[in-house]
């Protein structure tokens, strides 16, 4: 065999980086960040993201913030920059992932498991309805306007459905990031870490990630940008959300003795962790 006829190919498997709303649209840079990330991590683009560029129209002439990028609210030309980034690349050519409508409408890639559209869509809505519950002011509703507390919630959402990855986010304007800012509103137990305990795997994660965005070439671009940070959200019980009994409960043991697992909040018990990076 020659060594010509010889090919090894070793794919390893990135980081899974929920990105923020706030971060990849409310930045003059946001689209290029986001691009960059696609070289050292797995990217995915929550569902408020699709629905904020699919109401785009309506949102842009609202927006009143081109002047205060610390605001880390939508811009026009950034929306417009994904508007034309999506009109010209095919369904199978994106370099993102995301969680559509239905499995069909999602961009899943090779890594995801099939059961991921349906875990999502659970921890959505319950989270919805923890929002709603606790008389938040997290409202939802379309067409949207920006309201990044409810963007959060998708955001949220989905880091607990890829078993707590790192949201990528930033600091608005020197306080919390918009996530966190939903976690404190919902009511939900997290931590900052600052400093990151050395001895964590959290210090071990923040620094294969400073390592990353240097070798993205993102390291210039971050001194423009606000302080980034990184948000895990984990729910407190990973079989929270499996099918229910059958209503009649097996071979006819009373249902009504033992509630099914699937009636338990999955954020009962959830705990967040962030700091920056």
């Amino acid at each position: 065999m020659l060594a010509d006829d010889l090919l090894v190919s070793v794919r390893s498997r990135k980081l899974a980086c929920v990105l923020d709303p706030a971060l990849v649209l409310g930045s003059s840079w946001g689209l290029e960040l986001a691009l960059r990330l696609t070289y050292v991590t797995e990217p995915w683009l929550t569902r408020a993201f699709w629905q904020l560029i699919d109401a785009s129209e309506l949102l842009m002439p609202r927006l009143a913030h081109e002047d205060a990028p610390d605001l880390l609210a939508p811009r026009s030309e950034v929306l417009q920059a994904w508007i034309t980034l999506r009109d010209r690349t095919d369904a199978g050519s994106w370099p993102f992932r995301w969680v559509g409508d239905r499995f069909a409408e999602s961009q899943l890639k090779d890594h995801a498991d099939a059961g991921l559209v349906d875990r999502y869509e659970r921890l959505a809505e319950s989270l919805a309805d923890r929002a709603g519950d606790a008389g938040s002011d997290i409202a939802r509703g379309w067409p949207p306007l920006w309201d990044p507390l409810q963007a959060s919630l998708d955001t949220l959402a989905l880091s607990a459905a890829l078993d707590a990855a790192m949201v990528l986010t930033a600091r608005v304007r020197d306080e919390e990031p918009w996530p966190v800012r939903a976690l404190h509103r919902l009511d939900l137990d997290t931590a900052l870490l600052d400093p990151v305990p050395p001895e964590s795997l959290f210090a071990a994660e923040r620094t294969l990630l400073r390592d990353a965005l240097a070798a993205a070439g993102l390291a210039s671009m971050a001194q423009r940008l606000p302080r980034l940070a990184v948000v895990h959200m984990m729910t407190g019980d990973a079989g929270s959300l499996s099918q229910p009994a059958p209503a009649g409960g097996v071979d006819g043991e009373d249902a009504t003795a033992k509630p099914p697992r699937a009636a338990a909040d999955p954020w009962r018990d959830a705990r967040a962790w962030w700091y920056f990076v």
